[in-house]
């Protein structure tokens, strides 16, 4: 249960909401400090801050943020709308978790409540002589720290929801959980025995996306039973009613309880799928293809991200997992990504010359560099595939032919060399 409070609130679009309440509560936190002043310091220590002062200074802060705040958010909602347009609606909520954003709107809204509780506890004189001056010190660090976010959040107004932008946090995403991924396969999981014949099969008995397993709470059920338990699917995969979850090495009562760890949603999640990122890319290489968009050199572009993510080798600098000693989980099929992020390109772009050739030259560099051998005997297979499609498409033979000949010298099929 607390696993799936944790990853709802960990949900993009909760994020928001979040960070916003938590700044209102170092708002309110603020002014009480200011009268708890007298109960530290003697009075009249401090200087005399007029309350004119204070009240112009907290007028000035109450009206332009809510005004920024609202310019903010129509702001916001209109680099959501260009990022699914611009880019595709898998990355929309990439956006809506850009964390200068998030703290910036949380900012502004507080900075807002923190003027009005100032000023209604001014006008009932809440506050003696320390306490004003508490309040205008804090007052002052709340405006400066309001306009540091402002600078700020004006540079990324200038980047948010542009395509560039929403292709670099998908990017960045992917990264992380391919890395994640390549440091441990396993995602944790240890065991690596065999089930016995008495093992009892868990069904998923719902629908959806497999976003996220709680292998914990598994692990400690393999333990209150003294057992094993083999996990039959990866995150990413759609769940149907009769898929295969997972399978314990005992007969028990605590089907419905395994069942709940596994994490089903209407749509697939970055976290703890390393194939989801990059699928998100070809999307968007996609929707640069057809004549209305006419962009080629944004499916380059892409093409060049996803052959980074996909030669790049994990870089040791991740944090160790916890290691579940009673559990296994099957092994992911890693190649089959080149036929689900590549295909497509090559069917809509087949007809665009400068689009094969660097389809060939991305799988020719995943064939030779790849870490996993399954992404090196995909990519060859599929670089063949998409030449014989391409055959079909490119009815300039002269075209097809230059292409023919770059596929062969890529992969060592002739003599010739650039």
């Amino acid at each position: 249960m607390f696993y799936r409070v944790l990853l709802y609130l960990k949900q993009p679009s909760n994020r928001l909401w979040i960070s916003t309440i938590l700044s209102v509560f170092w708002a309110i936190l603020f002014a009480f400090v200011a009268k708890l002043s007298n109960l530290f310091f003697p009075p009249e220590i401090f200087p005399k801050i007029e309350l004119s002062t204070l009240e112009s200074l907290l007028n000035v802060i109450a009206s332009t943020m809510f005004a920024v705040s609202t310019f903010s958010l129509s702001i916001m909602v209109s680099a959501f709308s260009s990022a699914a347009n611009g880019a595709t609606p898998r990355a929309t909520n990439l956006v809506i978790d850009d964390k200068t954003s998030r703290r910036a709107v949380s900012s502004f809204i507080s900075a807002f409540i923190y003027s009005i509780i100032a000023k209604t506890a001014l006008g009932m004189e809440f506050f003696g002589q320390n306490g004003r001056f508490v309040l205008f010190i804090t007052t002052l660090a709340v405006l400066s720290y309001v306009i540091f976010t402002l600078i700020k959040w004006i540079y990324v107004l200038s980047h948010l929801g542009r395509l560039g932008n929403t292709i670099d946090k998908i990017y960045d995403s992917s990264e992380k959980s391919l890395q994640n991924y390549r440091a441990d396969p396993s995602l944790g999981t240890t065991w690596k025995g065999t089930l016995g014949l008495q093992a009892e099969s868990i069904y998923a008995q719902d629908t959806g996306y497999l976003t996220h397993i709680d292998f914990a709470q598994l692990q400690k059920i393999a333990q209150q039973l003294s057992t094993y338990i083999h996990i039959a699917i990866r995150p990413g995969e759609l769940i149907m009613p009769d898929t295969l979850l997972a399978k314990i090495d005992c007969v028990s009562d605590k089907a419905n309880t395994i069942r709940e760890c596994f994490i089903l949603d209407k749509d697939r999640g970055f976290d703890q799928d390393p194939l989801w990122g990059i699928i998100v890319l070809s999307e968007v290489a996609q929707r640069a293809l057809p004549p209305s968009a006419n962009d080629p050199g944004t499916t380059i572009k892409v093409m060049m991200h996803m052959m980074k993510l996909l030669v790049t080798p994990h870089t040791n600098n991740h944090p160790q997992r916890k290691h579940y000693d009673r559990l296994s989980i099957v092994d992911l099929n890693i190649g089959k990504i080149i036929s689900h992020s590549f295909s497509p390109i090559a069917r809509d772009g087949g007809a665009i010359m400068e689009v094969g050739i660097t389809l060939q030259k991305v799988l020719a560099s995943i064939w030779r560099n790849a870490p996993e051998i399954e992404l090196r005997e995909a990519a060859i297979i599929a670089a063949e595939n998409y030449l014989k499609r391409a055959e079909t498409y490119l009815t300039f033979k002269e075209d097809y032919d230059l292409l023919r000949q770059k596929h062969l010298t890529l992969f060592n099929k002739t003599k010739y060399f650039n």
